[in-house]
């Protein structure tokens, strides 16, 4: 039996059968889907914070490399991420779809059924968006509206001598499971995989540094090196790591040993893992440290013109900016 397509079914259609399932904060909605705009609530106390981020397909995945339903959890979780960033939580999502016409109507209901997955987990509201078709691919737009207490988000600008540098989690999972996606190779090495196909936003670790006191919060999306030189320029100051302190899982080392290939450099340029990146005073790291799952990796030197530099046993060397770029990359 053939297989239903967009353009066998229509826009409308399409609306109607994946519009469900969309509200998992009722409290917050005044108004969802289904108008010509949706209207939801602020708590008092709260600023909003609002982002959007684009997955194009052939550029941030392909079917070889995602499930339908892994792409809709992505969009989600990378939009999500930049509200962990700013010590927020996300509460409010629509997305732009472009869809070509001959795209089967399952693989959209499947990406929508991983967009409501995510959604949940995390407690956010689907509040509708837009769909349209296109030549070039599938192309997914969400614009995230998050909330957090009032003149207490966390800028990439705050950071200050002295303080110590910090990540959440390991980094390099994220781009070595790309690699290992497209050798074919996920059974061998799952946890890498999933750690590119489902990432998870940091949305917790982003409010126990917002009132643990952290001076400055960044998304590891574009890899550790972009993500650190953006907060020394922000808050114009020089930044040192200790390359032996940057966390790495034992999965990505084993990956590393079994092809020859250098683990480290998959952490420091390689991007989408989505940890954060962060500074924060020397009093307030002795609470953060025992919580567990964050590593100091360096220190805050001076006032500067925003430079990193990346200390190894007996060396130290400027650390240049290597990771994504949309139009070099």
């Amino acid at each position: 039996m053939k297989e239903e397509t967009l353009r066998d079914i229509g826009e409308f259609e399409c609306i109607h059968r994946i519009a469900h399932d969309l509200i998992y904060r009722p409290e917050l909605v005044k108004l969802g889907a289904g108008d010509d705009g949706a209207v939801f609530m602020t708590p008092c106390g709260y600023d909003e914070v609002i982002s959007t981020d684009t997955m194009v397909e052939g550029i941030h995945f392909t079917k070889r490399t995602m499930s339908a339903a892994d792409t809709g959890y992505h969009l989600c979780a990378v939009n999500f991420s930049d509200m962990a960033a700013m010590g927020g939580e996300p509460v409010s999502f629509v997305i732009s779809a472009a869809l070509p016409g001959v795209l089967s109507f399952t693989w959209i209901e499947s990406c929508y059924d991983g967009i409501r997955e995510c959604c949940r987990e995390y407690s956010v509201n689907l509040l509708g968006g837009d769909i349209t078709g296109s030549k070039q691919g599938v192309i997914l737009t969400g614009t995230i509206v998050g909330i957090v207490p009032e003149n207490q988000a966390v800028k990439r600008s705050g950071a200050q001598e002295g303080d110590i540098v910090f990540v959440t989690g390991t980094l390099g999972d994220s781009s070595a499971g790309l690699s290992i996606l497209l050798d074919g190779k996920k059974e061998e090495y799952p946890m890498l995989a999933i750690r590119h196909q489902r990432p998870k936003p940091q949305i917790d670790f982003g409010r126990i540094l917002r009132e643990s006191g952290a001076s400055s919060l960044n998304d590891v999306s574009d890899g550790l090196s972009r993500e650190i030189n953006e907060i020394a320029l922000a808050s114009r100051v020089t930044i040192e790591l200790e390359k032996e302190r940057i966390p790495l899982s034992d999965e990505l080392c084993r990956w590393g040993q079994d092809c020859g290939k250098e683990p480290f450099h998959f952490a420091i340029n390689g991007g989408e893992d989505y940890e954060l990146v962060g500074t924060i005073s020397k009093k307030n790291w002795e609470y953060v440290k025992g919580i567990g799952g964050v590593t100091g990796i360096g220190h805050v030197t001076k006032a500067g013109k925003g430079q990193v530099f990346l200390k190894d046993k007996n060396s130290i060397k400027l650390l240049t900016i290597a990771g994504y770029d949309h139009f070099r990359s």
